[in-house]
């Protein structure tokens, strides 16, 4: 038995979209939906409308990686498989990514390639967060190779391979059980964001592989719960720019946490004064989001230092 654990919170009708993806895509599989005490009607409609779905209401709204622990310490199965309520599966997806789990005893947490609505590439995996991530991010090593990732996949992702990663985005986790319970599954000390890239971290010290299947993918409406990646509240860039910050203090040195932020801070800095001589030229919605967003992230991180 394979569990599925979705975690919701005030997504009614995109929770009821995933768990009938799940129902299409792979009906044997255990679904359990762990609702961080939505003010909608989500746990009333998944009732009504999939009876056979096990409901988990958290006691508050606490975190992700609480809901997390909450749906895995509910299940015993061998494999499981964490998601966001914003995803849903399409063919073959759950049995790949279990398989692939079967097949490669030593990796401890995979995860899928995820596409927008439209079927376009969408960033789920990254290095994991350190100096030498924010120096690459400085010279837009990343942006350029997401860039051509993102204008190849419709004609090359049948050819795209699986691989080792940093970390794995959160929005779906194929999970080992052995793996998940040798590091205490998810910090819950992390609060909102950078929970996956620490589980991963940890893993990663332990001796387990960290990967990406490209061979399953989900469709993925990022940012359902918080808001799109350059249109997050300022209270959620905050809440990212801090998660950061936990995640170099737990594993890095102070001085290593200084320079860190030192370097986020001349890399947005930097970007944020791109966009706006780009601005000038052309304003564009996306530019002004982008210039919003790398203004509050220089913002927060020089009141952290």
């Amino acid at each position: 038995m394979v569990s599925i654990i979705i975690i919701s919170y005030n997504t009614q009708e995109l929770t009821l979209n995933c768990i009938d993806s799940l129902y299409r895509t792979y009906p044997e599989g255990e679904v359990i939906v762990v609702d961080n005490r939505s003010p909608d009607k989500t746990v009333e409609m998944i009732h009504r409308t999939y009876p056979d779905v096990r409901v988990i209401v958290t006691p508050e709204n606490k975190s992700y990686a609480n809901a997390v622990n909450l749906g895995m310490n509910a299940t015993t199965s061998e494999f499981s498989i964490v998601c966001n309520a914003d995803v849903e599966f399409n063919e073959h997806s759950v049995e790949r990514l279990i398989h692939f789990l079967r097949d490669n005893p030593t990796v401890g947490v995979c995860s899928p390639q995820q596409e927008y609505i439209d079927g376009s590439w969408q960033y789920c995996f990254g290095p994991t967060p350190s100096i030498i991530q924010v120096l690459f991010d400085i010279i837009i090593l990343y942006g350029i190779i997401n860039a051509v990732k993102s204008w190849f996949y419709p004609r090359f992702k049948k050819y795209d391979w699986p691989r080792s990663v940093g970390y794995c985005d959160g929005a779906v986790l194929a999970i080992r059980r052995h793996a998940f319970e040798e590091i205490n599954g998810f910090d819950e000390a992390f609060a909102f964001y950078s929970e996956e890239a620490d589980f991963c971290y940890r893993l990663t010290k332990q001796g387990w592989g960290v990967y990406f299947q490209p061979k399953a993918t989900v469709m993925h409406i990022r940012g359902a719960s918080s808001g799109n990646e350059m249109n997050m509240s300022e209270n959620a860039v905050r809440k990212l720019v801090n998660s950061k910050v936990q995640f170099i203090r737990k594993h890095y040195t102070e001085q290593q946490v200084k320079l860190f932020i030192s370097l986020e801070i001349f890399n947005y800095r930097f970007k944020e004064l791109l966009c706006n001589v780009l601005l000038r030229m052309k304003s564009t919605n996306l530019l002004q989001s982008k210039y919003r967003m790398f203004h509050m992230l220089v913002q927060f991180y020089r009141e952290i230092r």
